[in-house]
Parts: C-alpha cells; structure tokens; sequence
C-alpha cells in the first residue's frame, strides 16, 4: 500500500485558496477541505462551496452531517461536480457538531455511522474514508477503538484516518487539540489488526523525525497546523518524505500566488487568500519594512500589480 502524507481538513484554513498554496509548494500532498456540512450543500450556494480545482487528483472533499438521507444526497452532487473522494468527519468537536450529533459524537452512535455511511455509499461511486479520533469521552480505549474500526470495514469505507488522542465534550475546540494525551501506540495497534485497512494517523505532527518514525507502522500521516502555521514545512517534504528535488523557488511561489489573489474578484476571497498569505510570509525571514510594503502594495487595488512585484523583488530570501 503506497504511504501518503495529508494536509488536514482545517476550518477557515483548507479552502481554495490554501489550495491553490499547498499545490504551489507539494504536488504529492493530499488535500482535504475544511468541512462543508451537508446541509450547506444541499441549501447553499454550490458554485462556491465546490470550487476547487477537481483535476487535483489528491483533493478530498471533507462533509459533515449526521441525517443518512442529507449526506447521501450531498455527496452525489459532489461526485456530480467532478470530486474524486469524499471524506466523512467523524473527528470535530465543537460545541456546535455536539449540538447538531454529529462530527465526533457520531463515535457514541456507532449504529447512526453505519446508516451514514451506507447511505451516502449507496449514491456514490468514488472512495468514502471516514475521519475519527480515538474516542470520545468514556468511549474509549483499545476494544472499543477494535470495535468501531471492526464494523466499519465492513462498509467499503476507503481509508480511516484517526486522530490519536480521543475527544473530551466540556473542552473547546482548541484544548481538544491538545488536552487529551497523544496515543500513538494505540493507533498503530489498531493498524496491526487491520493489514489490509488504510489507516492514517493524525495529531501532534511538526517534523520530518516524528513523520519518519512512525511511517513504516501506519499507511500514513495527516498534519494540520503545523503546515498551517509554516507552510515553508511542505518543500521539506517534498524533498525528505517524497525524495522530489524539483520543487518551486519561493520567488517562484509567492509571484504566482499574488498573481492568483490580484485576479480575485470579491474582496472576502482576497481577504482570505492575503492571510494565507501572511502566513506563508512569517515563515521566511526579511524585514519588517519590507514586509509592511509588500502587504500594503498588495491590499491597495489601485497599485498597479507591477509595483507589487518590485516589492517582492527586495526579498533576498525569496530566491534561496
């Protein structure tokens, strides 16, 4: 089974526009969006929730939702509009997924999962994985985790990916992310059941040693933050994890991605796109000065995009 590395499905983060980054810096990385819930396809504007590159071969869309009927209807528009794998959170959990049942709680309601996933596998013809934690509040431990992989399996679920530390309902969150102990022994035991089962693990990821020791024990690693906060971490990557030496210069990425937020036409997308933007540029060491200009060239729609260009050009880093 070929080994992957993942871009974590993050919300207000993994949208188009980070997208169109990570692919700048990684073309071997899968990708998954933030959550779209069911609802919001079915009721929402189409046209903007699913537009993504889908020549991406790597690009996974996340949904949410606990009602069978939604998520199986949901997940036929978005095999209709061209997406090759759709990804099931069973891992989120805010306080809004608690009220709704569903994201992570849906570990409580295995039999409820169960009518999901047959459900949305009965309208759908591409891969289903689903996204779990270890458990969730009292459900938890190795049986029940066995348990719940177990009669999953059985679904034609295409790969399971497992946070490993369980969920806990009175933290936000923020704390469920760090709160809860890491168990990766857990996660790799449950692999060791499953041979023939993709199982991908996620959780505390932020380097290449940790990545590496532990990629013969699992099919894969999942990271989110961390590539969040340095996307820089995606071209180390692409070099130690996937042995690819043709890689993107940083002048090369950041010129083409302020190209890709000038041509933006809503200011909320370039709003969006510029905070990726500035989270790529905390990674890479130059000048406040320089940085002030640049961001204000960029903000200023009446800036010819000529002399934003100039401003990038001071950036002696940018060509390493």
């Amino acid at each position: 089974m070929k080994k992957t590395i993942s871009v974590a499905p993050m919300m207000k983060r993994t949208d188009r526009h980070f997208h169109y980054l990570v692919r700048l810096l990684s073309q071997n990385t899968y990708f998954y969006t933030e959550m779209i819930h069911a609802n919001a396809i079915l009721r929402g504007d189409k046209s903007k929730l699913l537009n993504f590159d889908i020549s991406d071969q790597r690009l996974v869309v996340q949904i949410g939702g606990s009602v069978p009927d939604h998520l199986s209807e949901a997940a036929k528009i978005i095999e209709d509009n061209g997406f090759k794998e759709i990804n099931l959170n069973v891992g989120c959990p805010s306080k809004k997924v608690k009220a709704g049942n569903f994201g992570v709680f849906l570990m409580k309601d295995i039999d409820l999962l169960e009518e999901c996933i047959t459900s949305i596998n009965s309208k759908i013809s591409i891969p289903l994985s689903i996204k779990c934690r270890t458990g969730v509040d009292d459900y938890e431990g190795e049986d029940f985790l066995n348990n719940f992989v177990q009669r999953i399996t059985r679904l034609n679920v295409n790969k399971i990916i497992i946070h490993a530390r369980k969920a806990i309902s009175g933290l936000d969150t923020k704390r469920n992310r760090s709160i809860p102990p890491l168990n990766y022994d857990l996660v790799c035991n449950i692999k060791n059941y499953y041979e023939d089962q993709e199982i991908i693990i996620n959780g505390g990821f932020d380097d290449m040693e940790k990545i590496l020791d532990i990629d013969s024990k699992v099919d894969g690693v999942m990271i989110g933050r961390k590539i969040y906060s340095n996307p820089l971490f995606l071209h180390e990557i692409e070099q130690k994890y996937f042995f690819n030496s043709t890689k993107n210069k940083l002048i090369e990425v950041m010129t083409k991605f302020m190209e890709y937020i000038l041509q933006l036409q809503s200011n909320k997308d370039a709003n969006r796109a510029i905070n990726h933007l500035m989270a790529l540029l905390k990674c890479i060491p130059f000048q406040k000065s320089h940085r002030e200009a640049l961001m204000t060239s960029l903000r200023d729609k009446k800036i010819d995009s000529s002399e934003v260009f100039r401003n990038l050009e001071k950036i002696p880093a940018l060509y390493q």
